[in-house]
C-alpha cells in the first residue's frame, strides 16, 4: 500500500508539473515571440530546422549550432542567449532583431514604432525601431539603459546580469501592440499588451504576465477620472486604438505601471541629467490623483471644464516610453496635435521672440489661454486664482526672455523660489 501511495503521489506531482508547464507554455505561445505564425525565427547564422516561435531561436542550449560555436566563444552567454545579453544603450541581444535593417529575424527587419505613431495615430513619424528610439542625443531624451540596470539590480529579483529591457518587458509574455501590424496604428482588432510590471517580476511567466489586459489593470479603474485624448488630427476618434472609447477601458493602467519606479521613495540617477530624478507622489499630482482646479474655463476638448479638477492622466498621454526628440521624453503628438519643443527653431504657434517658451507648446494642447493674441505668455485673462506672492512678472518674466517653465512646473513641486505655493504646480 505504501508503494501504491508513493506511486500515486509521484503521478499527481507529475500531472501538476504538466499543468504548470502547460500554463507557462500557453503564455509564451500567446506572446509575440512565441507565436507560431509571426514569432521569432532567426535567419542570420541561426539554427536550422526549428519552427517559428521556437525557444532555440534565442537560446542555444549547448552554445553550439551546426557544429560551430557561436559568439561568445568559450561557453554560453547569460541565459544561454545566442548573443551578449546587454552591452550598452545601442548594443545588446534585443537589437540583433529589433532593428529596421539587418535584423536576424527572418525578413531582415522588425519595426517598433513610437507611442505617438501607435496610439496617437501620427503615422508621419519616421522612427521605426527601438534602437532609434533609444538613440536620441540632441536632446538626450531617452530612458538610460545603464541607469535602469543600476536601479533594478538587487531589486524585485533582477541581477547585474539582467537585461534592462526586461525591467519593463517580459520576453516570454510580451505581445505586439498592434499585433503583427508594426506599420499601422493600433485598432481595437489588433490590440496587444507589451509591458509587464517590474515589481511583479518572476521567472514564472504565468505569474509575471503582461500588464493591462485584465480587470484591475486599466485606466478606467480610476472611475470617472480618465479621459482619453483625441487621436492625431481628429475630434471624434480617441487614443489608444482609434475607437470612440473614452474611459480608458482599452488602455493599460500606465500610472500604476510607471510608478513602480517613478514615485516618492525610489532614488533613480539620471546620467543624462547629471542628477537624481525628482521624486513625486502621483496621488497628489494635478495631472495624477490630486485635485486640479485652476483655470478650468480654459481647458480644451475633449476635456471638459466642469470636471477639470478630477482628471487623472496616463503617463503615456504625454510621454514616450523609450525616447523622444522632445525634452523629457515628451511625445511628438499630444491630444491630436504635433508638439515641437525646440526653443530656437520651432515654427509652432507660441510666444515668438522670447526664449524659454518651450513648455507652452506642450501645455497648450490641453490648456487654452496660455497665449495672448499678440503671442505673449501668459494671456492677460489667464491669471491663476491663488497667486499670493506670484505676479505675472515675478513668475513669467516680463523681460526679454521668460523664466524656464521647468523651474517651477515639474512633477512633485509645490514651491516657487523656495516658497510654498500651497499646492502642486504640475
Amino acid at each position: 500500500m505504501r508503494n501504491k501511495g508513493a506511486i500515486l503521489a509521484v503521478l499527481l506531482i507529475g500531472v501538476l508539473l504538466m499543468i504548470i508547464s502547460s500554463a507557462r507554455a500557453g503564455v509564451y505561445l500567446n506572446s509575440a515571440h512565441g507565436n507560431s505564425s509571426y514569432g521569432v525565427q532567426r535567419s542570420a547564422a541561426g539554427p536550422a530546422g526549428y519552427p517559428q516561435g521556437h525557444c532555440a531561436h534565442c537560446h542555444e542550449q549547448h552554445a553550439s549550432m551546426g557544429g560551430s560555436e557561436p559568439s561568445p566563444t568559450g561557453g554560453p552567454s547569460d541565459y544561454s542567449l545566442f548573443s551578449t545579453n546587454y552591452v550598452s544603450q545601442s548594443s545588446g541581444v534585443c537589437y540583433n532583431c529589433h532593428i529596421d535593417a539587418g535584423s536576424y529575424q527572418t525578413g531582415g527587419s522588425i519595426f517598433n514604432r513610437s507611442y505617438s505613431y501607435r496610439a496617437g495615430g501620427w503615422t508621419a513619424d519616421t522612427v521605426n525601431d527601438v534602437q532609434e528610439s533609444f538613440s536620441y542625443t540632441s536632446p538626450d531624451s531617452r530612458h538610460g539603459l545603464d541607469d535602469i540596470l543600476t536601479f533594478i539590480t538587487g531589486r524585485w529579483g533582477f541581477t547585474a546580469d539582467s537585461n534592462p529591457c526586461v525591467a519593463c518587458h517580459n520576453p516570454h509574455a510580451v505581445q505586439g501592440d498592434p499585433a503583427n501590424s508594426p506599420s499601422t496604428a493600433k485598432t481595437s482588432g489588433t490590440r496587444g499588451y507589451a509591458v509587464s510590471r517590474p515589481s511583479q517580476h518572476s521567472s514564472d511567466s504565468s505569474v509575471w504576465g503582461v500588464w493591462g489586459d485584465g480587470a484591475g489593470e486599466k485606466m478606467s479603474d480610476y472611475a470617472g477620472t480618465y479621459q482619453a485624448p483625441y487621436r492625431f488630427s481628429s475630434t471624434t476618434l480617441y487614443e489608444p486604438d482609434g475607437s470612440t472609447t473614452t474611459d480608458g477601458s482599452n488602455l493599460a493602467d500606465f500610472a500604476t505601471f510607471c510608478t513602480d519606479c517613478h514615485n516618492n521613495s525610489n532614488i533613480i540617477n539620471s546620467t543624462a541629467l547629471g542628477r537624481n530624478l525628482y521624486t513625486f507622489n502621483w496621488s497628489n499630482e494635478k495631472h495624477g490623483g490630486g485635485a486640479a482646479s485652476d483655470a478650468c474655463a480654459d481647458i480644451i476638448l475633449p476635456y471638459q471644464s466642469g470636471t477639470c479638477g478630477t482628471y487623472a492622466l496616463a503617463c503615456t498621454d504625454c510621454h514616450e516610453p523609450h525616447g523622444s526628440p522632445n525634452v523629457y521624453l515628451i511625445r511628438k503628438v499630444v491630444n491630436s496635435a504635433v508638439v515641437t519643443i525646440d526653443t530656437l527653431t520651432s515654427t509652432a504657434v507660441g510666444p515668438d521672440g522670447k526664449d524659454n517658451k518651450e513648455w507652452v507648446y506642450l501645455c497648450q494642447k490641453c490648456h487654452d489661454g496660455l497665449i495672448s493674441p499678440d503671442g505673449k505668455h501668459p494671456h492677460p485673462d489667464f491669471v491663476p486664482p491663488d497667486v499670493s506672492g506670484c505676479s505675472a512678472c515675478a513668475c513669467h518674466d516680463c523681460a526679454a526672455d521668460y523664466r524656464p517653465c521647468g523651474e517651477c512646473h515639474f512633477h512633485g513641486n509645490n514651491l516657487i523660489d523656495g516658497v510654498s505655493y500651497g499646492e502642486q504646480l504640475f
